[in-house]
């Protein structure tokens, strides 16, 4: 079984890999078609999340949608794996200089965040935030997981893994980021409910999965573990390392956040068995479509929580699951 799910595992990436490339192959033999001026000076830019890959990928899809829809164009700015902060700062500031109508980002830190709504504000350029409910002058809207929710999704999860009793880690990040800090409230709440679960110990670490690695293995030579909850992507691709670097895959239990493609892949060998999953073509559809209503002179909403899933190795290639981790396949 576990063969077949990883043979149409590969299948899928193939095809997804196709889509892509005749996708980007018509983008460079057309143009859009404006009917009027007003039209082609709505320059909407998305500047990707940093090490976002296949999350970026499904955000890119998902705006070029709607700019279509609504007549505007797009401007995708991503990054190379070893970009981080910096360089995110750097092309937010240089496509608000540009003169961009408005710009969707999921900023890496407060500081992007912070320094680029400045600018923006001053500039009059409307900011809407991606995968990210903190506030500044000049993000007027936001479009993002309930990660509070999303965080009693994965405590769930973990206690339903463990039959309700068993030590439980948690893998945070090591930035000051208060939607990861909303996610493991949410997901203490849940487990603390269970009086056979302890979570007895934590660890930290950044974006880099070798970071992640050495931080999982600290973890699990000084502590008894039965789960382990990784708040963010790279801490799951880390901590699976370790996992399977001692050949315990399947025995630790491990819940995590994103449907990024290794993750997906290691869920199916029975590595990862949860992921708490967001639609991230959704997040840059309704992005363009926030922008446009402010470039319009809309009202909007301050905040669009998005639902999250709970995905497995039984249901990830459910329909409805597959249109959330393979929106480029159609």
């Amino acid at each position: 079984m576990v063969n077949k799910s990883r043979t149409c595992l590969k299948r899928f990436v193939l095809i997804a890999a196709a889509s892509l490339l005749a996708a980007a192959a018509l983008a460079s033999c057309t143009s859009p078609e404006l009917g009027d001026a007003e039209e082609a000076a709505l320059r909407i830019a998305l500047v990707a999340p940093v090490h976002a890959s296949e999350q970026g990928d499904a955000m890119r899809l998902g705006a070029e949608a709607a700019v279509k829809e609504f007549g505007a164009e797009l401007e995708y700015i991503s990054f190379e794996p070893d970009e981080d902060a910096i360089e995110q700062l750097q092309a937010a500031l240089a496509i608000v200089e540009n003169g961009a109508s408005a710009v969707l980002i999921d900023p890496a830190d407060e500081r992007v965040l912070t320094e680029l709504a400045g600018r923006a504000s001053a500039k009059g350029t409307p900011i809407v935030t991606l995968n990210d409910e903190r506030t500044a002058k000049g993000v007027l809207t936001s479009v993002s997981a309930d990660n509070e929710k999303a965080g009693r999704q994965a405590g769930e999860a973990m206690a339903e893994l463990l039959g309700g009793s068993g030590n439980v880690a948690i893998i945070r990040s090591d930035r000051s980021d208060p939607d990861l800090e909303r996610r493991e409230a949410g997901a203490r709440a849940v487990l603390e409910e269970y009086a056979g679960i302890q979570i007895t110990d934590s660890a930290a670490c950044g974006n880099l999965r070798d970071a992640c690695w050495q931080a999982a293995k600290q973890l699990l030579d000084h502590a008894r573990l039965d789960g382990v909850l990784a708040l963010e992507a790279s801490a799951s691709l880390g901590l699976s390392d370790e996992v399977r670097r001692r050949g315990e895959q399947g025995k630790l239990k491990i819940v995590t956040f994103g449907s990024e493609m290794d993750q997906l892949e290691l869920l199916q060998e029975g590595v990862l068995h949860q992921l708490v999953v967001l639609n991230a073509f959704s997040t840059g559809y309704l992005g363009v479509k926030q922008a446009v209503a402010l470039l319009s002179g809309e009202r909007v909403d301050k905040s669009i929580l998005l639902e999250t899933n709970v995905i497995d190795a039984d249901n990830m290639f459910w329909m409805n699951n597959q249109k959330t981790l393979f929106p480029f396949v159609k």
